[in-house]
């Protein structure tokens, strides 16, 4: 039976938060090997993104979320211990009139639509579920708990839930035919919860990016950190960076500046503002922000996964520095960008002047291992179809 895919997503497109990117990463790379129907909350807005979709046998389909039931949404997290799951009306109508339609051979979930899974079963027996696994949530809530939670009971009854939430995504990891994870340290833990590797798959981030960056000043003036501003590791790193690293340098040199570009800052954030510290919010173009500036730091030390915005500097050109702790899934990509400290992101700020010709040639590098990556996950895509695109009516799903 020739593989014909359904693919649900939250969002889509080349550009803004990294699940919509790592959406888009893997819709590119299975539709270069195979008809891909996705449906989705939100299609890609950039023309770019649009492009490389209308160049392969991918049909999007966007549905209209409803608005959100605040009643609804407390029940729902008392229920499941978080808010992760999108749940709507509209995608399962849709999903459902799709699976009546056509006869998928593979169906490939997010975390945030896996409450789709039981009905998906029941309409599809035969179809095969991949969980697509962006990041291991139950982990990134614990840190939530433990650097933005400060009243004690608060705390207590966010730590109480994040463990019911526990249980749903160990369980949803376990019912699902396979899983697609975004580094391999991530999928040697996915297998553990599994208690096997089999149907355990590595697609790295490596979209096609265009570089936008093509001129490089010979002082480093205008630093960048892109990021969704009201997520906790771009909180404490962005504050932790100004703290310890941009006051200093701006205290020996008044002519730095610090673009933070991203919706939703928090009011820690955005009390940053000043002559020298530019909060934008969001904004329609980022590529404007990478040619203005000279380096774009990311001094991230929370959160799980693997940091899509390290990907989209080095595609489009931007020297950049990288807390090693957000280098997790660029080894040999990424090392000569990555830091150890605050310390070591001051020293290498001022260093850049001396070290520009180095950037711009590491950059190169890390594109070429880019460009591999990309070739990599089509063999990857291939092997998930060979091992799905074909059943045998006695095959089971994995049971961790």
């Amino acid at each position: 039976m020739a593989a014909r895919i359904l693919y649900i997503a939250l969002r889509l497109d080349v550009t803004g938060d990294g699940a919509s990117m790592y959406a888009m990463n893997n819709i590119l790379a299975f539709a270069s090997k195979a008809p891909v129907d996705v449906i989705t909350l939100r299609g890609p807005r950039t023309d770019f993104g649009r492009s490389l979709i209308s160049k392969l046998p991918c049909h999007i389909e966007e549905v209209s979320e409803e608005s959100i039931n605040p009643n609804r949404e407390r029940l729902r997290l008392l229920q499941r211990g978080h808010n992760i799951f999108h749940e709507s009306a509209n995608l399962k109508r849709t999903v459902r009139k799709k699976l009546v339609q056509f006869n998928y051979t593979l169906v490939i979930l997010e975390l945030y639509s896996a409450y789709l899974m039981p009905g998906i079963r029941r309409l599809l027996p035969k179809a095969k579920i991949v969980l697509n696994q962006h990041n291991y949530e139950y982990g990134n809530h614990l840190e939530y708990v433990q650097f933005r939670i400060e009243n004690p009971l608060k705390r207590k009854f966010y730590g109480l839930a994040n463990f019911r939430y526990r249980n749903t995504e160990r369980r949803l990891v376990k019912e699902a035919d396979g899983l697609i994870a975004i580094s391999e340290s991530d999928r040697c833990l996915f297998n553990k919860i599994r208690n096997t590797d089999r149907y355990s798959y590595l697609l790295s981030p490596a979209l096609p990016l265009e570089q936008v960056k093509d001129h490089y000043e010979p002082q480093c003036r205008h630093i960048l950190f892109i990021g969704m501003m009201d997520w906790y590791p771009n909180i404490q790193g962005v504050l932790q960076f100004v703290k310890e690293v941009f006051a200093p340098l701006l205290a020996q040199t008044p002519s730095y500046h610090f673009h933070i570009v991203g919706k939703n800052p928090v009011e820690e954030i955005s009390q940053l503002q000043s002559t020298n510290v530019h909060v934008t919010g969001a904004v329609d173009n980022i590529d404007i922000y990478i040619k203005q500036c000279d380096l774009m730091v990311v001094p991230v030390a929370l959160g799980g996964g693997v940091k899509i915005k390290v990907m989209e500097a080095i595609q489009k050109g931007i020297p950049l520095l990288v807390h090693r702790a957000s280098a997790r899934g660029y080894d040999g990509v990424a090392d000569y960008f990555i830091v150890d400290n605050m310390t070591e992101f001051k020293r290498r700020i001022i260093a850049y002047p001396r070290e520009i010709a180095d950037h711009i040639n590491a950059l190169g590098d890390a594109q070429e291992a880019l460009r591999n990556q990309m070739k990599k996950n089509s063999e990857t895509v291939g092997q998930i179809l060979e091992d799905f695109a074909f059943f045998k009516q006695n095959s089971n799903r994995i049971d961790g």
